[in-house]
């Protein structure tokens, strides 16, 4: 049996909270290179992003492609405040 590095407060995330997060962060471009990269249209992405149908791979791709970024609410109120 491995133990795990992650804390014991640690709550993976649901399939709608990663939606949620993904569509805060996605930028221009975004559905079709992960529709180029998972084999699926980019109509059939971008009706997953918005919650038509549920596919856990594409938000999976999603997700790993956008979770480091900066939310795009905090981002625009970054660039109106004069930074970067």
């Amino acid at each position: 049996m491995q133990k795990s590095n992650r804390p014991s407060s640690y709550q993976r995330l649901t399939y709608t909270q990663k939606v949620s997060r993904v569509n805060r962060n996605l930028r221009v471009g975004d559905i079709s290179r992960i529709a180029e990269s998972t084999g699926y249209s980019i109509a059939h992405v971008s009706d997953v992003v918005s919650g038509k149908y549920e596919n856990k791979r594409i938000v999976n791709a999603l997700y790993d492609l956008t979770r480091k970024r900066v939310s795009n609410p905090r981002r625009i109120q970054s660039l109106l405040q004069g930074g970067n």
